[in-house]
């Protein structure tokens, strides 16, 4: 065989509908590759190519103008001294509908069947026009990354199948699948404990102070282990994982739908992070080398992207600069200046130790923050936003329904122009003095609801004076639906109001259609950008 074709392009695909055609591979000799697409016994189309002089080809064959199948792909070359075409790929059952990629870290990977009440609904689950396809997880480009490469597949999602589907992508899918009538195509592309610099090349990271200071602090930390004393560190981390992985296995087989925080309390938290090292697989530009570059060009309708914890504790205020430079080179390798991104804000989290401490850094809140800020610079970004999510203790929470749901209500409204699905949830539009404070929202709702009393310590308001020092504010909604008044007695000229910013709390503010309010930190009398 001359012609090898990417992982993805493989029996049950489904291609992006109304856009080009796009498929990519090597040649293991000079030759002429031939790809010819069928509907039923009707040729649809055929493109013929040279592969370029390290033997990679893309081929482009004329888009659908409209969903359907199924399709075949024959993919045939010619070199000199053939008589004839020789046969190289058959792709089968494949279909143009609608694609996305799921990426980001193990919050996107964490499987359906841990999910909260996976197990009263999995069964029910009936064969779906879902067809799903998980990039082999790998930070370097080798013998193991070809061979898993090699037998990776999409499988058409069903009861069977849907188990170890990314949780939060199956609620995406099946949103999408009941108010659109064709395939959906989901790619997952998700490596656990993963820094947004590990989803980005090294060029892009460096191009920026903010992507320079990742760079920087990955290569101090690298610098400590000599590989050696790397290789030994990681033989110890892989051993930890074994017997944590048997003990897990152990309960999995008693219950295989415990989720992660149950397992936690069982058997103990998982071990900590690998060791960092220069032949680390978490390192700078590794998932997108060896997993985002794998799938690219294949044309996409849309990202959906649940990153960040791994960042919050040193890089939290830099993280909206590389997640802004990581979608525009997505953005470029998938030949798309507009594709849309819609991202999941981080829920709410913080671990014992520091609630015993009464210690917040406010890392979590200040990533949240970055994270809105990229929703409200970056064109066709939509975020999702999880404030009235997590789980203390567990950065793990086995709610994907919510997170999944909410990223296909962007979708939906955003992208496909359902203008009935509410999706944006309420967000600040200004902070004014009056009698307290008077905040204005906007969003899709008509009326603001507050789970607590206005006295109440848990309204989730604070509001600083002129010494910077927040107290907590009373909170009370308006008879207009759409404005929160705050009352500190503590602070008698409010400079600065805040509403969830903090790592994990409470967060009782919701608009009348379910969607929590977006957390925020701004100065009173500033106006402010929406979503």
């Amino acid at each position: 065989m001359r012609v090898k074709l990417n992982g993805i392009f493989k029996d049950n695909m489904v291609f992006q509908w109304g856009t080009e055609v796009r498929i990519f591979g090597s040649c293991t000799e000079a030759c002429v590759v031939c790809i010819q697409m069928f509907l039923g016994d009707q040729m649809v189309d055929q493109v013929q190519i040279h592969p370029d002089d390290d033997l990679h080809f893309f081929a482009c064959l004329p888009p659908t103008s409209e969903p359907g199948g199924p399709y075949e792909f024959r993919v045939m070359s010619f070199a000199e001294g053939d008589s004839d075409w020789q046969a190289e790929k058959l792709i089968t059952g494949c279909y143009a509908g609608e694609v996305w990629l799921a990426a980001g870290q193990s919050n996107m990977e964490y499987p359906f069947i841990r999910s909260e009440f996976a197990k009263y609904s999995i069964e029910k689950v009936p064969v779906t026009d879902i067809h799903f396809y998980e990039v082999p997880q790998a930070g370097f480009m080798d013998e193991a990354q070809a061979k898993a490469e090699e037998e990776s597949g999409w499988v058409i999602v069903d009861s069977g199948t849907c188990r170890n589907m990314s949780g939060i992508a199956f609620f995406f899918a099946r949103k999408l699948e009941a108010r659109i009538s064709c395939k959906i195509g989901i790619i997952g592309c998700y490596v656990g404990a993963t820094s947004i610099s590990c989803w980005l090349s090294v060029d892009k990271l460096m191009s920026t102070y903010e992507g320079r200071r990742f760079k920087r602090d990955f290569d101090n930390k690298a610098g400590i282990l000599s590989d050696e004393e790397y290789d030994e560190a990681f033989a110890y981390y892989e051993e930890q994982m074994r017997q944590y992985h048997a003990r897990e296995n152990a309960l999995l087989r008693i219950d295989p739908f415990m989720t992660y925080s149950a397992m936690t309390e069982t058997i103990g938290p998982a071990p900590v992070k690998p060791p960092v090292g220069r032949k680390a697989m978490r390192h700078p530009g590794a998932m997108f080398e060896c997993m985002v570059k794998r799938v690219a060009p294949f044309a996409l309708r849309g990202v959906i992207y649940y990153q960040g914890e791994s960042d919050c504790e040193e890089h939290a205020s830099m993280y909206g600069q590389v997640f802004a430079s990581l979608i525009a080179e997505w953005r470029s390798v998938f030949y798309n200046a507009d594709l849309p991104f819609v991202f999941c804000q981080l829920p709410m989290y913080i671990s014992k130790e520091r609630k015993f401490m009464n210690y917040d850094d406010y890392s979590w809140a200040k990533l949240r923050e970055q994270q809105q800020i990229v929703a409200i610079d970056v064109p066709n970004t939509y975020m999702a936003v999880l404030a009235d999510c997590g789980e203390f203790d567990n950065v793990h929470p086995a709610d994907k329904k919510t997170p999944g749901n909410r990223v296909a209500a962007m979708a939906l409204k955003y992208v496909y122009g359902f203008k009935d699905v509410p999706a944006l949830a309420p967000y600040i539009i200004d902070a004014r003095r009056g009698d307290g404070v008077e905040i204005s929202f906007g969003g899709d709702f008509l009326m603001l609801n507050l789970s607590t009393g206005f006295d109440s310590d848990e309204t989730g308001f604070e509001i600083a004076g002129e010494d910077g020092e927040f107290y907590r504010a009373g909170a009370s909604v308006d008879f207009d639906g759409k404005t929160v008044i705050l009352n500190c007695p503590k602070v008698e000229f409010p400079v600065k109001v805040r509403y969830a910013y903090f790592s994990y709390g409470a967060t009782p503010l919701y608009a009348d259609n379910g969607l929590a309010a977006t957390p925020f930190s701004v100065d009173v009398e500033k106006t402010l950008g929406g979503m």
